[in-house]
């Protein structure tokens, strides 16, 4: 799907509202104790970095979500206090909008590989083979979004159902990145035995899904208010173009027919 491309001034003010909104994202309560581990949280800001990638590509997407993040690290005292896994955890939420942004503007393959990268290393760790399972519903979803892809391409501009559904897909594939990078560099900064991850196996589906939803709804509205603005220019276009043909008709048969009436005369 093509990304939107607005002009500078618009995308200069659109990135520091993102960036703002990302901001105050992260000031938001956590979700708590869903993981299998107690304390644990996953911060309500996971669903502006598949929304940040879809909005504004692989580019600007990434580099908006870790702005936000980091200026709450800078004026949270708090924040640089904590373990090593805390304090790389934003990259979790722009490797997010990475795979979003890359989704959504073409380039599948390549969000394919990078998601491949922690979803194989998480094989790569004693707990994860155990719980080799435990990544099943990633492995679902990109299955069927190259299934929907493959097959419904070609409607998803036509139709307000596909367009949701495939938005849908893509937010749902890009807070799972999110998850699935945490939880292998989860396995590399603690000891952590199988029995929490085979607690949450399905659960976090759940939880991913309604953080997805929350992302697609947003791109899904900005995408119809885009298309009704595209559609009211078009409307405009053909309005201006119809007059100005009308001006020129008009003046073809008053001032043309005035001027032969008086050479004749």
């Amino acid at each position: 799907m093509e990304m939107l491309r607005p002009s500078r001034d618009v995308l200069v003010l659109s990135v520091l509202f993102a960036t703002t909104a990302t901001y105050f994202a992260s000031w938001l309560p956590d979700i708590t104790n869903v993981v299998g581990i107690e304390g644990s949280h996953i911060s309500s800001v996971v669903s502006f970095g598949a929304l940040n990638g879809m909005v504004f590509g692989p580019v600007l997407g990434p580099f908006i979500s870790l702005s936000g993040i980091l200026l709450h690290g800078i004026t949270n005292p708090h924040f640089f206090s904590k373990d090593g896994f805390h304090l790389i955890s934003p990259l979790f939420v722009v490797f997010s909008s990475l795979i979003g942004g890359l989704l959504l503007s073409g380039r599948k393959k390549m969000a394919l590989a990078l998601y491949t990268i922690p979803l194989v290393a998480w094989y790569a760790f004693s707990t994860g083979r155990t719980v080799f399972y435990y990544p099943w519903y990633h492995i679902l979803l990109l299955i069927i979004f190259y299934e929907f892809d493959d097959k419904y391409s070609k409607k998803i501009s036509a139709s307000k159902f596909f367009l949701f559904v495939y938005l849908f897909l893509i937010a749902s594939i890009s807070v799972l990145a999110d998850h699935i990078v945490g939880s292998t560099t989860a396995l590399i900064f603690y000891d952590l035995p199988p029995a929490m991850f085979i607690s949450v196996t399905l659960l976090y589906p759940v939880e991913r899904s309604v953080l997805a939803l929350c992302s697609a709804f947003v791109v899904y509205v900005l995408f119809l208010i885009v298309r009704v603005i595209l559609q009211d220019i078009k409307t405009f276009e053909d309005k201006a173009r119809e007059i100005k043909e009308g001006t020129i008709e008009d003046y073809m048969q008053i001032e043309v027919k005035k001027i032969l009436d008086d050479q004749e005369k």
